[in-house]
């Protein structure tokens, strides 16, 4: 499961970066199957759900310390920037590293309202939702593991 610490360090988006690299060895037989079951197990562990705006305002104001900052897999291609909203030790691990900046209730779901088109994923992160990404499918290893043939 992934944790704070490999957010604030980094290891997040090198792990992403091999998730998605590895996405195209899934149709060759017994490597491909070994391979699929290993990132289904560590996408599971996040366990991401797609929410609507009202969801994810819920959360916002549920959570003690919120912080906005540019989304995980967006310097795995270096695509569109999107934004992601951070809560709790994981808005204060991203902070204390410069990948994110403190803001309040309104300007985080403001933030999530600047992408209207990109899905919301709430993931966990050390056990708790912690995440909520304005997700781009084409680069975000949760919509390309569910569009596996």
């Amino acid at each position: 499961m992934a944790d704070v610490d490999d957010y604030v360090t980094g290891r997040i988006v090198k792990d992403s970066k091999l998730a998605i690299q590895s996405l195209r060895f899934l149709k060759i037989p017994i490597i491909g199957a070994y391979i699929g079951g290993k990132l289904i197990k560590r996408i599971k562990n996040f366990e991401p759900k797609l929410v609507n705006m009202e969801t994810a305002s819920k959360v916002i104001h549920q959570s003690d310390k919120i912080a906005v900052g540019e989304r995980v897999c967006r310097s795995i291609n270096n695509s569109k920037l999107t934004e992601a909203v951070f809560l709790n030790e994981l808005a204060e691990g991203m902070v204390s590293v410069g990948k994110a900046r403190f803001v309040r209730t309104e300007e985080a779901i403001k933030a999530l309202n600047n992408y209207p088109k990109n899905p919301l994923i709430l993931s966990k992160v050390s056990g708790n939702y912690l995440e909520i990404c304005c997700s781009l499918p084409a680069d975000c290893v949760y919509w390309n593991m569910e569009n596996v043939d």
